[in-house]
């Protein structure tokens, strides 16, 4: 039997804690790991030791670029998931006031965690954002894609297809990577 070409799993922050499936029943997870200069989602370590071992995971910064410089952003999530961010996926969620604010800042963000990690982290962003990211897919940033809609695929813009597709968040939000354990292996390796 070949290797599954799509992958299920979800993504969580502290506004989960109630009504999570079980993790075994996942191929991925993506956690919340920060917002702006300072916070850190204070439920991520705990759902980290759920992880089942051998769990392909990922972690997510929420943007506030109308508040704060994307240098000081990028250091608040590299210190936030750096004992566990060389294995992982790493993700700028664009998404509330982000998308009113210029998408170069989500570049340099993208590239300062970059410098840490050494791995390009994806964006997220609704599908009719797409549009506004020529700079990220010039920039060779992945793209997780938030659509909901009972086709068989997100519509994006800017970039010829998707690394991950958001498609419920009933009960919770639910993704699909668009590929197999190997290529999402890749995202998270240091390149």
């Amino acid at each position: 039997m070949g290797a599954k070409t799509k992958l299920k799993g979800i993504d969580i922050s502290h506004h989960n804690k109630y009504n999570l499936p079980p993790f075994e029943k996942q191929d991925f997870i993506i956690m919340k790991a920060s917002e702006g200069v300072s916070y850190k989602d204070p439920m991520m370590n705990t759902y980290i030791e759920k992880l089942p071992r051998d769990m392909l995971y990922g972690f997510y910064h929420f943007a506030r670029p109308e508040r704060n410089r994307a240098k000081e952003e990028a250091l608040n999530f590299c210190k936030t998931i750096e004992p566990y961010g060389e294995d992982a996926m790493l993700v700028l969620d664009w998404e509330a006031q982000a998308v009113t604010q210029p998408i170069e800042w989500a570049v340099q963000w993208c590239n300062e965690v970059e410098k840490v990690f050494g791995k390009k982290p994806l964006i997220y962003c609704s599908s009719w954002y797409t549009k506004k990211c020529r700079p990220l897919l010039e920039n060779n940033n992945g793209l997780w894609v938030a659509h909901y809609t009972k086709a068989d695929s997100p519509k994006v813009y800017t970039y010829p297809t998707w690394a991950m597709w958001q498609y419920t968040s009933t009960p919770y939000d639910k993704d699909i990577f668009n590929g197999t354990r190997k290529q999402f292996e890749a995202y998270c390796k240091r390149k």
